[in-house]
């Protein structure tokens, strides 16, 4: 959606896509693109470009047969075509589940495949740039919102959305106070990419917002802005005394890619709308 708005008419001739079958990309404007096989990478020649490595079989399916082997064959397909055809930048978005519980990565595939195969990815790519002069961008991706969120009962901020914009109660399921920060999703892309055409290639950082909230505030700030009311909110007993949740990124770091790169971040209010925005024409 971001690069739709960017290339207008010209996306199809100036963006190639990339998923896991040939199938027709609608987009909200009423254009569409066609995105090709992941495999045609293994054979595709073009000209240096500016590559968005989003692909990866995400952490839900991390039980299932074949998962490591199914990242290392989407990993080694892109180096293979970043060998062949070069590239002008790179952007690789990590995880924040790389961290252990001591904010130590993850390198056991045993203990947890997902954040063990994005810590090894994060080395893979910063070596490949490193070696054929590129600059490359990894975030470790934490919370985002905006535009494009796709797990709308997953996530506790896009739950927390469609209970307010269903008109209430809204139902908190985790019985723990659980704290997240929140970046928007244009924010992580804008200084992503902004960076590269500098020609920057940072140290692997966060991404993370401000401020870092428990989810029942965050009910009452959504409420607040999409309702105009503080609707109800409903949770399990006893999460108070229950040890904390943290999933929150180093924000020192984030605050000082976003400024490197002339970003100014979107304020948490302003997240929270864009997000229901989407969500409520989903709907």
């Amino acid at each position: 959606m971001a690069l739709d708005d960017v290339f207008g008419e010209m996306m199809q001739s100036r963006v190639l896509t990339f998923s896991t079958a040939r199938r027709v990309l609608a987009l909200p404007s009423g254009r569409s693109v066609m995105t090709e096989p992941y495999e045609a990478l293994s054979t595709l020649k073009a000209s240096p470009a500016l590559v968005l490595h989003f692909a990866f079989r995400t952490k839900g399916h991390a039980n299932e047969p074949g998962y490591v082997e199914t990242n290392r064959a989407i990993s080694a397909g892109m180096q293979h075509y970043i060998r062949h055809n070069g590239a002008l930048g790179l952007f690789v978005p990590s995880s924040g589940a790389v961290y252990g519980p001591d904010r130590r990565p993850h390198q056991d595939l045993a203990d947890d495949p997902y954040g063990a195969l994005k810590y090894e990815d994060e080395h893979i790519f910063r070596a490949l740039a490193m070696r054929l002069g590129f600059p490359a961008v990894v975030m470790r991706i934490f919370n985002l919102t905006g535009p494009g969120i796709n797990n709308l009962t997953g996530y506790a901020l896009s739950c927390i959305i469609t209970d307010v914009l269903r008109g209430g109660p809204i139902g908190l399921r985790a019985a723990r106070p659980v704290w997240r920060s929140y970046t928007h999703v244009g924010d992580v892309l804008n200084i992503a990419l902004s960076l590269l055409l500098k020609g920057d290639s940072p140290a692997v950082f966060d991404t993370a917002g401000e401020p870092g909230i428990e989810i029942g505030d965050l009910a009452r700030l959504v409420s607040r802005a999409i309702a105009g009311t503080e609707l109800p909110v409903i949770r399990p007993p006893g999460w108070e005394t229950a040890v904390p949740d943290r999933y929150l990124g180093d924000m020192t770091s984030y605050a000082k890619a976003a400024a490197q790169a002339g970003v100014v971040l979107h304020p948490l209010e302003q997240q929270i709308l864009d997000t229901a925005y989407y969500i409520r024409r989903l709907r």
